[in-house]
């Protein structure tokens, strides 16, 4: 394929990802509605404090608000603030320009839910491109690398989930995303690895589950790329150190408080937990994404091929161990939301875990490779449908409401007579 045909292919899936997630009518904004707020403070005001929205906030019952020094802060990574930053810097001249005041008026009046979704789709939009051209580096098939990129934008909670508002979720995928494929142009030209420490050290001040990923990674770096490993640090600093100055400044501490590793504590309801987010009946990632069996699959044709490299094994490592991780929060359903939402990170390294099955399909055809691709499409047909319904229909959301409250009444995650995705 020619430079600008690739070029126009990539700019398709983008837009159609884009739009298509982007025109879904749901929205929740429920731990994300301070977010375009703290951006707005960033590029008015130099700083992450909320105390210019008093009325909002208070209107909102101060709802995740956190108090550092006498000043009113967002309790949620300020990663996600960041990436909203040249979006609400783009409004706020359109605010200034077309209706005579800046966007700081309106987001003190209200929370823009569409903006959100908005800026989500994006970045969902650009991560299923880079989910794209990773697919590409293994399977050299066009037809091939659109499957993967189909299965991940519209058969997993990166459509019902990262695309809904600016969650932590989307841009750790686009993060964790970016690092992975650096690291497989590196196979070719190892310089590139250095610059896989910039968007995987971003992953961490995006969401603190990150740090599995950036632990592993950096050892599997060390190890493949030692000559580039302190230009690896390097960039990484670019984004750690200006973090960690800003964090001592607010805590006296280089990470916040809600952010050390010995928040993690093995909950009383650990085992279920550890079932529930793969089975559960309205948590499951195996109910939600039934076509995410194949990863596993995946997984056992490297080893029965005997290629499971050092970077399969790495990210066989970051998922088993993030699992246990999201396993330890005692509310491990997420809250109010949709499917299996904290493992809507994971959604790039299984879709890694993918592209050893859809190599399969080629020829010869015979009844193994039929009841392969049979299975293949049936169980993807059902994940987007699923996944339809939650970006689609609000009344899988207020399953987490009606008739009780999810977070009071957690037996309800194992009611397989009211199961979310069919409300």
């Amino acid at each position: 394929m020619s430079r600008r045909k690739r070029a126009a292919l990539v700019l398709i899936i983008f837009a159609v990802v884009f739009l298509t997630h982007g025109f879904s009518p749901v929205v929740n904004i429920s731990d994300s509605r301070w977010v375009l707020h703290t951006a707005m403070s960033i590029i008015a005001e130099g700083d992450t404090d909320l105390d210019e929205y008093e009325q909002i906030l208070g209107d909102q019952k101060y709802y995740h608000i956190k108090e550092i020094g006498g000043r009113k802060y967002a309790e949620y990574p300020v990663g996600p603030p960041l990436v909203a930053v040249p979006f609400v810097a783009a409004r706020d001249v359109y605010c200034r320009l077309v209706r005579g005041h800046s966007y700081q008026k309106l987001l003190a009046q209200r929370i823009p839910a569409k903006s959100e979704r908005f800026i989500a789709s994006f970045y969902v939009g650009l991560t299923s491109v880079l989910i794209y051209l990773i697919a590409g580096r293994r399977l050299k098939s066009v037809a091939k690398s659109l499957v993967i990129v189909f299965v991940f934008a519209f058969c997993t909670s990166a459509w019902s989930t990262a695309s809904r508002a600016l969650w932590q979720h989307g841009p750790s995928m686009l993060m964790l995303s970016a690092t992975l494929y650096l690291i497989l142009l590196a196979e070719e030209r190892p310089k590139l690895v250095q610059f896989a420490g910039l968007p995987l050290a971003f992953s961490y001040i995006v969401r603190r589950t990150n740090a599995i990923p950036i632990i592993v990674l950096s050892v599997f770096i060390l190890l493949r790329h030692r000559r580039y490993f302190l230009r690896f640090i390097a960039w990484a600093m670019v984004i750690a150190v200006p973090y960690a100055l800003s964090c001592l400044r607010l805590y006296a501490f280089p990470l916040p408080p809600d952010q050390m590793p010995w928040r993690l504590r093995l909950s009383p309801h650990y085992f279920e937990a550890l079932a529930g987010h793969l089975i559960s009946p309205s948590r499951g990632l195996l109910i939600f994404s039934p076509v995410l069996v194949f990863p596993f699959l995946g997984g056992v044709i490297r080893l029965r091929e005997k290629r499971l490299d050092a970077l399969d094994v790495s990210v066989l490592v970051i998922l088993l161990v993030h699992w246990v991780a999201i396993s330890s929060r005692p509310a491990w359903w997420a809250g109010h939301s949709f499917g299996p939402r904290y493992f809507c990170d994971m959604m790039p390294f299984l879709m890694w875990f993918l592209i050893p099955v859809v190599a399969r399909f080629r020829r010869p055809v015979n009844g193994r490779l039929i009841a392969l691709v049979s299975a293949f499409v049936c169980l993807t047909a059902v994940s987007f449908f699923i996944h339809f319904r939650g970006a689609n229909h609000w009344s899988t959301w207020w399953w987490n409401a009606k008739p009780n409250n999810i977070d009071r009444h957690p037996e309800r995650l194992w009611d397989w007579n009211d199961i979310q995705f069919l409300r």
